[in-house]
């Protein structure tokens, strides 16, 4: 991923090379069980003091990528070690080609498992507040449906007004998380020929039926507009798959 996101602070260096050796790991330069160069060696690589390296390594152990020992050095964990919601570990998951189709085949899954019922406790428990923020994220939907970069903005921010609505602490502590998620999936599936237009429709029904105070109908609704994202991402991998092939055929 770039160095910062929209909105937040500039990348401090330090924030810099915890992602160029994350997405290293994560890439597969340096593969499980095996020993982390030392702190010398990547300071050299990355043209940064030691220090920085060595507050790397201390948030990468954090986020379950290395763990270390006074004997045997850093050392690289397998992938059933990271936390996989953690934002920085999912985004640099997802800037490997090699692994984002996957990714996002289990982040379509993992939506069909909560958002349904986010939608359902959103028109259970928002507040009036926010679901009239609800709304206007839809209008924003609309007014910018032929710009894709302010169209997915709007996109993720509806349904964080839905986390937000569900007024559920858990669920609202994977926000950060779903939000890369998020991005990566709409950065997708926008370009889906009529889909983004299609699931304009069926956000207005999610919208209303929280509006309407209808569990029942927001959750059923959320299923539809997940079911018609898996349709898109389906269909956009299948198309990207037979250019790649017909590239190297070429």
């Amino acid at each position: 991923m770039g160095s910062s996101e929209p909105g937040q602070a500039p990348e401090s260096l330090t924030g810099r090379v915890t992602r160029e050796i994350g997405t290293a790991i994560v890439r597969g330069d340096h593969p499980p069980e095996t020993t982390l160069p030392v702190e010398a060696a990547i300071a050299a690589k990355l043209g940064v003091g030691r220090n920085a390296v060595r507050e790397a390594v201390k948030t990468l152990a954090g986020k379950g990528l290395l763990r270390t020992g006074r004997r045997a050095g850093t050392i690289v964990q397998p992938p059933a070690a990271w936390n996989l919601l953690d934002p920085d570990v999912l985004a640099w998951t997802l800037s490997v080609d090699a692994l984002r189709d996957d990714l996002l085949r289990e982040i379509a899954q993992l939506r069909l498992m909560i958002e349904p019922e986010v939608a359902a406790l959103a028109a259970t428990h928002g507040s009036t507040a926010e679901i009239l923020r609800l709304f206007l994220a839809l209008e924003d939907m609309e007014r910018h449906r032929q710009d894709p970069v302010l169209a997915v903005e709007a996109d993720i921010r509806f349904h964080r007004c839905l986390f937000a609505a569900s007024r559920h602490k858990l669920v609202g502590s994977l926000l950060r998380a779903f939000t890369v998620l998020l991005q990566a999936n709409f950065d997708l599936a926008v370009h889906a020929p009529g889909g983004f237009q299609r699931n304009l429709e069926v956000h207005r029904a999610v919208a209303e039926a929280v509006h309407a105070r209808d569990p029942d109908t927001a959750r059923s609704a959320m299923r539809r507009l997940l079911a018609n994202n898996e349709n898109d991402l389906a269909r956009i991998m299948a198309q990207r798959q037979a250019g790649l092939a017909t590239t190297e055929a070429s």
